[in-house]
């Protein structure tokens, strides 16, 4: 498997947004145009992860205060149950390096056994790749709770990063609404 990036292609790129709207909810997706805009400024950059040629896997990373964001990571339906998602996280890894971050939905907002078993699974997955959970953080957005983690040392005030680092995602308006405090 081989990590494309795909930021400078524009015909790959608008793909890449058609997909975004596909598999995330409107909640929990930053606006492709804000991307785009960070894409620019050498702030993000979207990757398609492909084997022989056919997209398995794509994400989009944000870069901030020195980490790696894994913004967005999703499995085409072709890739899954294959270990698809184990190994784009260490292809990301080899191109950026440094700390990676990410988040997930928070376990205690689940609201019902299905769901509390879909975050705990994820939760596992990230813990298998070397990812932990970090406390002191909890972003509440307006689509529910995340929840940070990181492969490497985060430092200095987790809230005032995550705070800052969604306002920068969501713009100037929509960032009124992210609120980060501890658990």
């Amino acid at each position: 498997m081989e990590l494309v990036n795909i930021t400078a292609n524009k015909a790959d790129a608008k793909q890449l947004g058609k997909w975004l709207k596909r598999d995330f909810p409107l909640a929990e997706r930053t606006p492709f145009r804000i991307l785009k805009s960070l894409a620019k400024k050498g702030k993000a950059r979207f990757y398609f992860a492909k084997e022989g040629g056919k997209v398995l896997a794509y994400t989009v990373v944000h870069f901030f205060r020195g980490y790696t964001q894994v913004l967005y990571l999703a499995v085409m339906l072709s890739g899954r149950g294959k270990g698809t998602g184990g190994k784009v996280i260490p292809l990301i890894k080899s191109d950026v390096g440094g700390t990676l971050i990410l988040e997930v939905e928070d376990i205690e907002k689940a609201a019902n056994e299905e769901e509390l078993t879909i975050r705990k699974r994820r939760i596992a997955f990230y813990n298998r790749l070397g990812f932990n959970l970090l406390d002191g953080c909890v972003l509440h957005i307006p689509g529910g709770a995340l929840r940070p983690m990181s492969d490497g040392p985060v430092r200095g005030d987790l809230p005032d990063l995550w705070q800052s680092m969604y306002r920068e995602l969501a713009g100037p308006f929509f960032g009124m609404f992210i609120r980060a405090g501890g658990k």
